[in-house]
């Protein structure tokens, strides 16, 4: 708006840019300019995947031996390594295995996540905490918890394992919660301090570090599946900005990505730094469907404390709204992310061709009924996120 107010350019600048705008590059209503090569004029790291369907990793092990031996030559030769998992925590999940309990935050629909470093069971969404128990709630069962899966405090602790001698640092948001603690972790590993860098998403943009050479990624199917339609997208933008953290300077790079579904075009796409074609069959996709950027989404979410209550008011809505053939209605269903901080939460989406139609027939669907006291209505337009 200010561009056009001041008549001036407007550059919009971005290593991963979104489908949106590869959309609008095709239609030329922007104009593309690519750097094709990186600043160091060294050739993008090479990316290797590890299929964990042949490859098998030993028993409570996260880190494949492929990686491991990499791992080794790159510490060998005084380089550092990044190894990536975007999951906080030591395990996501803490289970009974007698009789199946989990432990689940009771304000949100999330599991409590165990952090091994501070002694705790921790929702992520509203930080409602929990004393680590060995023994079961339910069944009282003794030391019959197992923590499932891991977290990057647990893949530091195998590393740890592996490498005793090195320095091996975890920065997560957890770790590196304020400016000062991230420009120490930063520093540190910049000063060749420290070895190997444990992180989650919080290392995926804008750092440079001379002397890192690996990039190992642990699990890259994380962000593939669920209620998001933007997850592939999102997945391929943050596992291309990891990758990029590889030889950035005077050494070559090189990436490892540990997967289950190494067919995937996403995966493939990474691995052969082909984005044209993920962009291509992404936007396939969405054009076949009809959802962003070939047609118009609003996200209506309804929260409060009563169930029964949040649900009939969402229903009545759809169900007494006028009738119009140019716009789906989805919904009301449970969001996906159903409790959160005490608050039950319903969804709609409306789907259309027509901003200006879409605009209008939201504002009528809500016009129908007072809301009821304790119920919040959150009215998103173009949605990014969908949980």
């Amino acid at each position: 708006v200010r561009s056009q107010f001041q008549n001036c350019g407007l550059i919009l600048s971005s290593a991963t840019p979104s489908l949106e705008t590869q959309n609008n590059i095709n239609k030329n209503k922007y104009e593309h300019v690519f750097l094709s090569k990186q600043f160091s004029g060294l050739p993008l790291p090479s990316v290797e995947l590890i299929d964990l369907t042949k490859n098998k990793l030993d028993k409570n092990n996260w880190i494949s031996s492929i990686i491991f031996k990499e791992l080794t030559n790159c510490l060998e030769k005084k380089e550092q390594a990044l190894i990536f998992l975007n999951r906080r925590g030591y395990s996501p999940l803490s289970l009974c295995i007698e009789c199946g309990y989990r432990f689940q935050c009771q304000h949100c629909s999330s599991w409590l996540v165990m952090h091994q470093q501070k002694k705790r069971l921790l929702c992520h969404h509203c930080g409602t905490i929990l004393q680590i128990q060995n023994d079961c709630p339910k069944c009282s069962k003794k030391n019959s918890i197992k923590f499932i899966g891991p977290g990057v405090e647990r893949v530091a602790e195998e590393l740890t394992k592996y490498y005793p001698e090195k320095n091996i640092a975890i920065m997560s948001s957890d770790s590196a919660n304020t400016p000062k603690k991230i420009k120490t972790i930063i520093d540190q590993f910049t000063n060749k301090k420290i070895d190997i860098l444990v992180a989650t998403q919080i290392m995926a943009k804008g750092y440079d570090f001379p002397n890192l050479s690996f990039v190992g990624v642990v699990d890259a199917d994380a962000g593939l599946f669920g209620g998001d339609m933007r997850a592939i997208e999102k997945t391929f933008n943050l596992l291309q900005q990891v990758s990029g953290r590889a030889g950035r300077s005077q050494r070559a790079g090189k990436v490892m990505i540990q997967t289950y579904y190494p067919q995937q075009v996403v995966i493939q796409s990474l691995k052969n730094h082909d984005r044209a074609s993920f962009i291509k069959q992404t936007l396939k996709e969405r054009e076949q469907f009809a959802i962003p950027p070939f047609g118009y989404m609003t996200s209506i979410i309804f929260s409060g404390p009563s169930k029964s209550l949040i649900e009939k008011y969402a229903s009545n809505l759809v169900q007494n709204s006028k009738k119009d053939k140019s716009i789906d209605v989805l919904g009301p269903v449970e969001a996906p992310r159903f409790l959160l901080r005490g608050q039950y939460r319903y969804r709609i989406l409306l789907k259309g061709n027509n901003r200006k139609n879409l605009n209008k027939f939201t504002r009528q669907m809500l016009d129908l009924s007072p809301k009821p006291p304790l119920v919040k209505v959150i009215v998103d337009v173009d949605p990014y996120s969908f949980m």
